[in-house]
C-alpha cells in the first residue's frame, strides 16, 4: 500500500492511519516555490534522499517545485487540510500563522550567514523554534536560508550617513520599515512587481535585496550601486502539520528529523555559495560594490530589535541565537 498526502489521511480519521499501514510505503508531498536547481530544490531533494536511505526505502518525499502545489500561503494551509505534507515557506508568510517567528524579521539578528548556519544547527535554537511552531499545530523539520539582504541605490553608500533622506523601498513589514527609518532613510513600502519602474522613474532612490534577485531582476540597470551591509538574513522554515507528523511511526519520524537537519545544512551552504557567486556577476555588469562598516547600522537598529521583542518565545529565540558564536 502506498500512502500519499499523509495529512489528508489524518483528516479522515484515526482508522485511516492505523500503525500497520505505515509499515509499508509512505510518500510525502513537499511544496516550494523555487526552481528545482535553486537552493530550496537542492535542500528538499537532499531531505528526500536522506529520508529514503535512513528509512530503508519505507518512506520518501516527492518534491514539487515552482509552486506546483500552490504558493507559500496555500502550501502552509495545505499542511493543515491535507493537500500538502511538507512546505518550505518564507518566514514572513509563516509568521501570519506563528506570530512568535516574527523575531526573524529583526535587523542583524544574526551576525552573518556563517553565524546563522551555526545558530540554525544548534539544538537549543531549533527546539525553541520548534516549540513556537508546535504550539500552533506545526512541526519543524528544517530552516532554510533565503539570502542575505543588502542595499541598492543610485549613489554609492559608504557610511550610514549616506542613506539620510533617501527613499528606500522595503517589504510591507513594520520591522523593516522601522529599520530603514532608523537608518535615516525614508522607508517606502511598495509592491515588488513595481520596484524596477519605481527606481527608473525616481519614485524611490533605492531598495533592499539579496545578491540573487538584484542580479536576476536586473535592478542594477536602474540602481547600479550595491552596499554590502547584510542587514537581514532571511530564513525559510520547512514545516509539516503536527498531526500528520505524529501519525508517522517512530522510526520514520526519527529519520525525517535527521533528514531535515542535514538538508537544512545543505541548503544553507548551497544558498551561500550561490549568493557569493553573484558578486562576480555583478562586477561583470558594472555594479559598484561598497562595503560600509556596519557598526553604525547595528547601533541604529538596536532600538528596533527591542521594540519587536514582544513575547517570551521571541525573547528566548533572540537570546539563544545571540549566544551562538
Amino acid at each position: 500500500m502506498k500512502l500519499t498526502n499523509l495529512a489528508l489521511c489524518i483528516a479522515l480519521g484515526a482508522t485511516a492511519v492505523a500503525a500497520p499501514a505505515f509499515a509499508q510505503d509512505i510518500t510525502l508531498k513537499a511544496s516550494h516555490n523555487a526552481n528545482a536547481d535553486e537552493p530550496y530544490g537542492v535542500g528538499m531533494r537532499k531531505m528526500a534522499e536522506i529520508l529514503e536511505e535512513k528509512s530503508g526505502g519505507a518512506a520518501t518525499i516527492e518534491v514539487y517545485d515552482n509552486a506546483t502545489l500552490g504558493d507559500e500561503m496555500e502550501s502552509i494551509q495545505g499542511t493543515q487540510i491535507g493537500t500538502v505534507d511538507i512546505a518550505v515557506t518564507a518566514n514572513s508568510t509563516l509568521a501570519n500563522f506563528v506570530p512568535d517567528l516574527s523575531v526573524f524579521s529583526l535587523p542583524f539578528l544574526f551576525d552573518d550567514a556563517e553565524q546563522m548556519d551555526r545558530a540554525l544547527s544548534n539544538p537549543e535554537v531549533l527546539d525553541a523554534i520548534g516549540g513556537a511552531l508546535d504550539a500552533q499545530g506545526f512541526h519543524l523539520l528544517a530552516v532554510f536560508s533565503a539570502g542575505t539582504r543588502h542595499i541598492m541605490t543610485k549613489e554609492p553608500i559608504e557610511t550610514l550617513a549616506d542613506l539620510e533622506g533617501m527613499k528606500i523601498r522595503t517589504m510591507q513589514n513594520p520591522a523593516h520599515v522601522d529599520t530603514f527609518n532608523a537608518f535615516g532613510a525614508n522607508a517606502t513600502p511598495i509592491a515588488y512587481t513595481e520596484l524596477y519602474g519605481a527606481l527608473e522613474t525616481g519614485v524611490v532612490d533605492g531598495a533592499e535585496a539579496a545578491n540573487t534577485n538584484f542580479y536576476s531582476q536586473k535592478f542594477y540597470e536602474v540602481a547600479p550601486d550595491w552596499a554590502v551591509v547584510g542587514w537581514l538574513e532571511l530564513v525559510a522554515p520547512v514545516i509539516m502539520g503536527k498531526a500528520a507528523y505524529e501519525a508517522l511511526p517512530d522510526d520514520v519520524k526519527a529519520a525525517l528529523d535527521e533528514a531535515g537537519l542535514e538538508a537544512g545544512k545543505a541548503e544553507r551552504a548551497a544558498y551561500l555559495a550561490s549568493d557569493n557567486a553573484r558578486f562576480a556577476d555583478l562586477e561583470a555588469v558594472g555594479v559598484k560594490i561598497t562595503r560600509p562598516d556596519t557598526t553604525a547600522f547595528r547601533e541604529a537598529a538596536a532600538p528596533v530589535q527591542e521594540k519587536y521583542l514582544e513575547t517570551d518565545a521571541q525573547k528566548e529565540i533572540f537570546e539563544l541565537v545571540k549566544s551562538v558564536e
